[in-house]
Order: C-alpha cells, then sequence, then structure tokens
C-alpha cells in the first residue's frame, strides 16, 4: 500500500503523557468527509481527562463542528497508561487516530511486533515510514513494542475484529518521531459518534516487563476471541495432532492443464508412504475442483482429472493407506460466471461505492489481470449456505478428513456484511453438521486463530519470530501451497510461475509441505524420498 503525507505542518495542538518526560500526544479525527483535529482553544485537559468543544481542520485555517472526550487511566505502578477515546461529529466518523511524539528511546531503537524476525526491526527513515495494518496484512495482532528493554509498547484492546494501523514517520514539522494508532470503525456501524477501543501505552524497564505486557494483551485476546491453547483445543481432531508431513497434490491449472489426475494422485500416496507412515501425511488438493480458481465457487470431483469415480478410488487409496485427504474450497473466490448472485456478496469498499478484491492474477498469461474474478463475503447469508451446503457434500459423499479454506485471512471492512462474523457462522455451521472434520484456512490473525487450528502461513518460518506466541501457541503452520516443488520449482495451479523448493525445515509447530506436479515422481525421486525421511523420521514431529 503507497502511502502519503500531508504536505504542510498540520499543526496539531499537544499534550504531556503522563509519567513519560518528553513525550506528548494529540487526537485526529476522521470522518466520511474530512479529518480534523482538536482545537486548542476550545480544548481543555485536566485531571487525565481531555475535552474538545471544537476542531479544526488540519492547519487550524478554519474552525468545523465536533467533540472529542479522552480519559487516560494510570496503571497502579504508573508504568501504563491507557486511551478511551470518544468523537462525535456532524456527519458519520469513520477511525480515530492517537498521535505520539517524543517516546523515550527513539525511532533509532526500531519497532517490531510478536512476528516480526529476531534479527529485524522497523525503523522509519526520511523516505520509508513503517505501516502495519490489521488484521490484514501483516499486522497480526494489535501490539507493538519499541525496543527490547527498556522499551515502550503500544496495545489495542479491541472485543471486535476491526481495521487498525500503526504507522511511524519523520515528517520536516516535528523534531522528533511521530507515531500513530488508527481505529476504524466497522464499515457497518458508521454513526456521527465512535469510541474507539481502548489503547495502553507502557514504558518497560526490561525485557521481563515487555514479555509480561505481551502476556497481558494475549490475555485480551483470549478472553475476546475464544483462543485456547494448542493442547486443550476442542476443534483438533486427535489424528491431525500426529501430522508430520502435507503433501500437496496439484490438479487443474486455471487454463485447463492437469498435473495429476486423481489416479495419479493415488500412486504420489503409495510412493510417499513409503517413507512416511500414511497417519503421519495429510495430502492437500489445490485445483481438485478442475480449473482452479476458474471453477470456483462450484466444488466437485474435475471430470478431466478422474470425475467422481476417479475421486472415489483416490479416496480408497487414501484410506487404505492411513493419509487423510483435504480438498480445497474458495472461501472467498468466485468466478462471475459460475455464481450468477456474485453482486450480492461481492465484498465492497467500506464506503459500497466499488467492489474490493484480494488480488487480480494474470492467469492466462496475457500480461494483465483476468476480469471475471471476484471474492465474495460468507458473511452474506445466502453464499455462506450455498458454500456450506457444497464443502458438506464432499464430506457426506467422500468422508473425507479435512477442508481448507483459501484466502480465509484476507480481511476487508465490508459495508454491507461482517466477514469475521460470517467466518464464525461458517465454521460453527461445518463443526455442527460434521463433528470431527478439521477446518484449515490459508494465513491468521489473532481473532481467526479461535476459529481455525490449523493455517498455511505466509510468514518465513525459517526466521524465528521474536516470540513463538503467534501462532504456535494456539495453532499449527502448514507449508504454503505457493512453495516449489522438487526440481525446477513449480508452483504448480499457484500463480506463482516458478520459485525455491520447499525445505523439509525444522521448526516446532510447523508442518513442511511437499508439492507434486506432473513430472515430480518420474524426474526427482531421490529428492521426494529425502524429503521424506527428513520430516518423518522426526522423534518431535508429534504436534501435540
Amino acid at each position: 500500500m503507497a502511502t502519503h503525507e500531508l504536505s504542510f505542518d498540520p499543526r496539531h495542538p499537544w499534550y504531556p503523557v503522563p509519567n513519560v518526560p518528553g513525550a506528548e500526544w494529540s487526537v485526529e479525527v476522521f470522518t466520511v468527509d474530512d479529518v480534523r483535529l482538536l482545537d486548542p482553544r476550545r480544548t481543555t485537559f485536566e485531571g487525565g481527562s481531555l475535552l474538545a468543544d471544537g476542531l479544526t481542520w488540519p492547519g487550524a485555517q478554519r474552525n468545523v463542528a465536533g467533540r472529542v472526550r479522552a480519559d487516560l487511566m494510570i496503571a497502579p505502578g504508573g508504568d501504563a497508561v491507557t486511551w478511551r477515546i470518544r468523537a462525535e461529529a456532524d456527519v458519520p466518523v469513520k477511525a480515530i487516530k492517537l498521535l505520539f511524539r517524543g517516546l523515550p528511546g527513539g525511532a533509532e531503537d526500531g519497532w517490531w511486533s510478536p512476528t516480526t524476525p529476531r534479527d529485524v526491526a522497523l525503523t522509519p527513515r526520511p523516505d520509508e515510514p513503517v505501516l502495519l495494518r490489521y488484521p490484514w496484512p501483516n499486522w497480526q495482532t494489535p501490539w507493538i513494542c519499541q525496543g527490547e528493554g527498556p522499551a515502550v509498547t503500544l496495545s489495542t484492546r479491541d472485543t471486535e475484529v476491526r481495521a487498525k494501523r500503526f504507522y511511524t514517520f519523520l515528517p520536516p514539522w516535528s523534531p522528533s518521531a511521530v507515531t500513530e494508532v488508527v481505529c476504524d470503525q466497522l464499515a457497518t456501524r458508521r454513526t456521527p459518534d465512535f469510541e474507539a477501543p481502548p489503547i495502553v501505552l507502557r514504558t518497560c524497564a526490561d525485557v521481563a516487563a515487555v514479555h509480561a505486557d505481551l502476556a497481558e494483551h494475549l490475555e485480551h485476546v483470549e478472553r475476546s476471541f475464544g483462543l485456547a491453547d494448542w493442547e486443550d483445543r476442542a476443534d483438533v481432531p486427535d489424528w491431525a495432532r500426529d501430522i508430520r508431513l502435507v503433501v500437496t497434490l496439484h490438479g487443474q491449472h486455471w487454463t485447463g492443464y492437469v498435473f495429476n489426475t486423481f489416479d495419479d494422485m493415488g500412486r504420489i500416496l503409495e510412493e510417499v508412504t513409503r517413507h512416511v507412515p500414511g497417519e503421519h501425511v495429510l495430502a492437500y488438493l489445490p485445483g481438485w475442483e478442475g480449473r482452479y480458481y476458474w471453477q470456483y465457487p462450484i466444488y466437485r470431483p474435475g471430470e478431466d482429472l478422474g470425475g467422481a469415480d476417479g475421486f472415489r478410488r483416490l479416496t480408497q487409496t487414501a484410506r487404505r493407506l492411513g493419509v487423510h485427504l483435504m480438498p480445497m474450497f474458495g472461501a472467498n473466490g468466485a468466478n462471475v460466471g459460475r455464481y450468477p448472485r456474485w453482486e450480492d456478496a461481492a465484498f465492497r469498499s467500506a464506503g459500497d461505492r466499488y467492489v474490493v478484491h484480494v488480488n487480480h492474477p494474470d492467469w492466462d498469461g496475457d500480461r494483465t489481470r483476468e476480469d471475471d474474478q471476484v471474492f465474495l463475503n460468507p458473511g452474506e447469508p445466502e453464499y455462506r449456505a450455498f458454500l456450506r451446503e457444497q464443502i458438506g457434500e464432499l464430506v457426506t459423499s467422500y468422508d473425507v478428513a479435512g477442508v481448507f479454506l483459501d484466502t480465509s485471512a484476507c480481511w476487508f471492512d465490508d459495508p454491507r456484511h461482517e466477514l469475521y462474523a460470517g467466518y464464525r457462522a461458517l465454521v460453527g455451521e461445518l463443526r455442527e453438521a460434521h463433528p470431527g472434520l478439521l477446518v484449515c484456512g490459508e494465513g491468521w490473525y489473532d481473532a481467526l486463530l479461535g476459529l481455525l487450528p490449523v493455517n498455511q502461513t505466509w510468514l518465513d518460518v525459517a526466521r524465528p519470530p521474536r516470540t513463538p506466541d503467534l501462532p504456535y501457541r494456539y495453532s499449527r503452520v502448514l507449508g504454503h501451497l505457493n512453495s516449489g516443488c522438487p526440481g525446477q520449482g513449480s508452483t504448480g495451479v499457484h500463480e506463482g510461475g516458478f520459485r525455491e523448493p520447499a525445505k523439509p525445515l525444522r521448526v516446532p509447530g510447523f508442518v513442511p509441505s511437499l508439492g507434486f506436479v506432473s513430472d515430480t515422481l518420474e524426474r526427482y525421486a531421490d529428492d521426494v524420498a529425502a524429503f521424506c525421511r527428513e520430516v518423518g523420521g522426526r522423534e518431535d514431529g508429534r504436534q501435540r
């Protein structure tokens, strides 16, 4: 996402942060029409409460209607301050921003989130600000820290999945870095009155205090979204705790090219289980429904792969070998020609002005994106029922052990239907109808871990994060579909083309994936065997 700055000094009024010498704070209010700042002539800050009875446009050239109240609560030890900010305007309020400058440590200390690699610090530069967005794509929980200890942490304590942004930059009009936390109201609930979730700033004397603050944040997440430790989860079938290897069996590409028929897939499983016991193998099936993504959201065994009879033979082979099958479904993806009611469920911009997309792949190689692909919101009841019925029909007909929901972590602030509520309903309905079914997703954010216990990862697991709690304390992650297969690194049905072949990484909580395309077994059998031996022979392979 491109970032843009104001080309002038917005002239914020700044107020001291209690117990943090030199640090100051201010507020911005975003309506559907404009951005409004506190009017210092009509603002008082006494006894831990700020009250603004008038606002201004940036630059303080014009007064505008509005009211802001900010109540500051200081923790008993004096090391933390919580802001509760409420804004009123004459038009609907979109968001509230809390700004800081002069925070201890300085921008050079660098910021990090729980999933930031240990060897990385996020440091703003004059031409390169730092932007993180929750819940998608790059801020998995709204907690962040500057420094290692001593340090400063920021935590947003929301009980709902709503957009938040962290931003820090070096504007010429400020003597130090300006750091922002922006909290949006859901587009389904915009009114002229909005109260942002509590925002907590804590100064931490050492590493132990930083970890304690993160633990407090995660306790809030657990209470708000029902997260449980992996060992205590009730939505994980016992067999899923023993998985050591994901075998990605690529089916049919968007163009129609077939990598593996269902009978080919059965032969691959025969070979893999020579090296890894079948009960430790999860077979993941992208493109099983026919032309990958083109066929979305109609899901039945692809005719070019062997149709219903071929798929049944595959399920029988897998069952005999002890392998668990997990076909792939698009949680959102749809071809407009395959789902005529797409306009009722398509994700739309927060202002309900246009359709928005997860991405626009060039599936056919004409060097421009396709225009028949949209993404649908399972919060819309008819689409959710349609998807649930198709998943249910496959599970009932073939007794597959799991299902995979593509693009599940791609979040949008849809003004017509709340997305997270839609996922909660869909997953609940699937589990009620099919007890013991493993429901997996792609990517994750904190609240989604309460619904989906296993997810493909977008993060580089080869680079350890600052803390393993997210996501490994609550879930397990799988190698991604876009990993290259042995040999030339084909990504099969995925739009990635060719990438570095996947490695059998030994990372606690991570299950490696090994992909198979047309020539994988024929030309790279030795690589397959070596990969399988590496993951299948691990004594620590059990995911309990």
